[in-house]
C-alpha cells in the first residue's frame, strides 16, 4: 500500500484527494492496487457526517471566532471536530484486494491505534454501540472517533485520534451524537508532550501487521486549491 503523510493540510484539500485517489482505484489507475493511506493533521474544523447538522453546534460563534471550517460530508455518525495535534487517518483501499469487509477494517484500524496507545502506558476499547476508542477510565473518555464510507467497494474517511490537539472545541457542540461525552487527548496521560510523528510510525507498524501489508510512503502532489471542496457557506 502507498503511504503518504504531507503534514497539516486543509480538510478540503484532502476531502478532495481522497475522492482522486478513490477513483483512481475505483478505474484500475492507481499506484497501487490495494491502494493509499493518508495521515495527516488538518486546522480546525468540523465535519457533519449523514446525521448530522448544524443543529449539533451551539458554540458556532466561537468556532468560528477560532477559525473552524465547516464541511457536510458522506460518511456515517454525525459531528466532529478536527485540529492540529490531531493524528487523522485515511484508507482509501479496495476492500476485496484486503479481502476485509469494512467492519473488520474499522475495528482493526482503532484496535492497532489502542496498541499504539499502550506503547504510552494508556489502555483503550474499542465500543461498538459508541464507535471510538474509549479509555478504561471511570468514567470511560473517548480518545478516537471512526466513521467510513464504501463506494464501488472503495473506502473513504476513516479515524481521528486526540494526541496533543486542543479538545476545548468538542464542548461548543454535540460529538458523535452524544451530548456531554467525556472526552480526552493521549497528552493529558504522558509526562512529556507527545510527538505526533512517534506516534503515527508506532500505529503504521501495528496497522502493517494487521493489514498483513508493507506501506511505502511516496510523494504525490495534491489537488491544487481550485479542485478543493468547499466548506459550507455561513
Amino acid at each position: 500500500m502507498k503511504l503518504l503523510r504531507p503534514g497539516l493540510m486543509p480538510y478540503g484539500q484532502a476531502l478532495a484527494w481522497q475522492l482522486q485517489l478513490r477513483t483512481r482505484l475505483q478505474e484500475e489507475m492507481a499506484d497501487d492496487p490495494v491502494g493509499y493511506l493518508l495521515c495527516l493533521q488538518h486546522p480546525p474544523v468540523v465535519t457533519l457526517g449523514k446525521r448530522g447538522s448544524l443543529d449539533d453546534i451551539f458554540g458556532l460563534d466561537q468556532l468560528l471566532e477560532r477559525g473552524t471550517q465547516f464541511y457536510k460530508i458522506d460518511r456515517g455518525g454525525e459531528a466532529t471536530y478536527h485540529g492540529p495535534g490531531q493524528l487523522v487517518i485515511y484508507p482509501i483501499v479496495k476492500l476485496d484486494r484486503l479481502k476485509i469487509g469494512v467492519v473488520d477494517l474499522i475495528r482493526g484500524m482503532a484496535g492497532c491505534l489502542g496498541k499504539a496507545l499502550e506503547e504510552y502506558g494508556v489502555f483503550a476499547t474499542y465500543d461498538c454501540d459508541h464507535p471510538g476508542l474509549w479509555t478504561v477510565d471511570t468514567p470511560a473518555r473517548k480518545i478516537a472517533s471512526v466513521g467510513m464510507r464504501v463506494s464501488r467497494g472503495v473506502t473513504t474517511h476513516g479515524a481521528a485520534i486526540n494526541l496533543t490537539n486542543d479538545i476545548t472545541p468538542f464542548t461548543l457542540f454535540v460529538p458523535c451524537g452524544m451530548p456531554n461525552a467525556p472526552l480526552t487527548r493521549l497528552d493529558d496521560y504522558c509526562d512529556e508532550t507527545v510527538d505526533v510523528d512517534d506516534f503515527t510510525d508506532r500505529f503504521l507498524a501495528h496497522f502493517s501487521a494487521f493489514l498483513d501489508r508493507p506501506f511505502e510512503e511516496i510523494e504525490q502532489e495534491p489537488p491544487p486549491v481550485d479542485d478543493w471542496v468547499l466548506p459550507l457557506a455561513l
